[in-house]
C-alpha cells in the first residue's frame, strides 16, 4: 500500500479506516475472482506464482487478497500486445478473443491518444461489475449560466467479430476511450448512429465523427431549463 494510501487511512477514525478498508477489498474481489477465468489470468506467465498461491485454496477471499498483492507484477502493455493482436486477425473469430481480459467480449476496443508520437496502444475495454455500473450520465454542470457541451463519438474503425453457429458478427469500434465510454454508458451501437441524428437539438455526422452538442441552461436554483 502506497505511503498517500496508508496517510489517509490514518486520518480517518478506527471505525471509517476499516469500512474503506473493507469496501476496497470487495470492490478488488468483484472484479479479479471473476475475471480469474480469463485467457489471460489462466495463461500469462506473469501471474504463474498467483495462479500457484490461490490453487491452495481458492474460495478464501482473504488468501485470495493476500496472495494477489504479494504475486501479481505491475505490467506493460508488452505483456498484453499479442492478445490484443487477436483483435485485428482477419478473419477474429469469437472462439479466440472471448474472455481474453475478462469474462465475455469488451464492450469496445479502446485507443491511447499517442501524445508521445508513437503507434496508439490498444486496449479492450469491458463493462463493470452490475453493482458498479451507472445508469445515468450527469451532463449538467453545477455552475450558474449557459453551457456547451460537446460529445464526440468517433471511431476509427470496426472490428467484426465472428460467431458461431451462424450468428450475426459482433462489432467492436475502435476508438478513443472518452468516446467509447459515452456509448457504452449511453448504450449507443455503431449500426444505430443515424437514428440519433435527430437526438438533443443539431448533431453533426461525418463518416467517422458523430457530436453530440448539448446547450444547457440552469437557473440559480440549478433547475435545468
Amino acid at each position: 500500500m502506497s505511503t498517500t494510501t496508508t496517510e489517509l487511512l490514518d486520518s480517518l477514525s478506527a471505525e471509517l479506516s476499516q469500512q474503506l478498508r473493507d469496501r476496497i477489498d470487495q470492490f478488488i474481489l468483484d472484479i479479479l475472482q471473476p475475471n480469474s477465468a480469463s485467457q489471460f489470468a489462466r495463461h500469462a506467465p506473469e501471474l504463474a506464482q498467483f495462479r500457484q498461491a490461490v490453487a491452495k485454496d481458492p474460495k478464501n477471499d482473504f488468501e485470495f487478497l493476500r496472495s494477489f498483492r504479494e504475486n501479481v507484477p505491475l505490467t506493460g502493455y508488452e505483456s498484453y500486445r499479442l492478445l490484443v493482436a487477436k483483435f485485428f486477425a482477419s478473419p477474429c473469430r469469437e472462439v479466440d478473443v472471448e474472455n481474453m481480459l475478462a469474462l465475455g467480449l469488451p464492450d469496445y476496443l479502446a485507443m491511447s491518444s499517442a501524445t508521445t508520437g508513437k503507434i496508439p496502444k490498444i486496449f479492450p475495454k469491458y463493462p463493470p461489475p452490475p453493482q458498479y455500473s451507472r445508469d445515468d450520465i450527469d451532463m449538467c454542470p453545477s455552475s450558474d449560466g449557459a453551457t456547451l457541451t460537446e460529445y464526440s463519438l468517433g471511431y476509427r474503425e470496426i472490428r467484426n467479430i465472428e460467431c458461431e453457429n451462424n450468428r450475426t458478427p459482433t462489432k467492436l469500434v475502435v476508438c478513443g476511450a472518452s468516446s467509447g465510454n459515452l456509448r457504452m454508458q449511453w448504450g449507443w451501437p455503431v449500426e444505430q448512429d443515424q437514428k440519433r441524428l435527430d437526438l438533443w437539438g443539431k448533431l453533426v455526422l461525418t463518416p467517422y465523427v458523430l457530436i453530440l452538442k448539448v446547450l444547457q441552461f440552469q437557473d440559480r436554483r440549478g433547475h435545468t431549463q
